[in-house]
């Protein structure tokens, strides 16, 4: 494991944090804990995960192309 990992670990916070600004990358504090879980599944349930985010993305991005959403 790589000292980043190790310290991020030991103050409870992502790398993520340790690196970017505040807000400048990651998940907002609403699903930070949603992917903090999502991080620790398997191969075969991450994919799902993406197949589904990726989903949802597309469908947001259909709604506001249209005008719909």
């Amino acid at each position: 494991m790589s000292a980043l990992k190790r310290l991020a670990r030991a103050l409870g916070v992502t790398t993520g944090e340790l690196i970017f600004e505040e807000h400048a990358r990651g998940p907002d504090d609403e699903l930070r804990l949603q992917f903090a879980a999502v991080a620790e599944f398997g191969p075969e349930e991450k994919n799902a995960a993406k197949d589904l985010l990726n989903a949802l993305i597309l469908k947001h991005q259909a709604r506001r192309w249209t005008g719909t959403g």
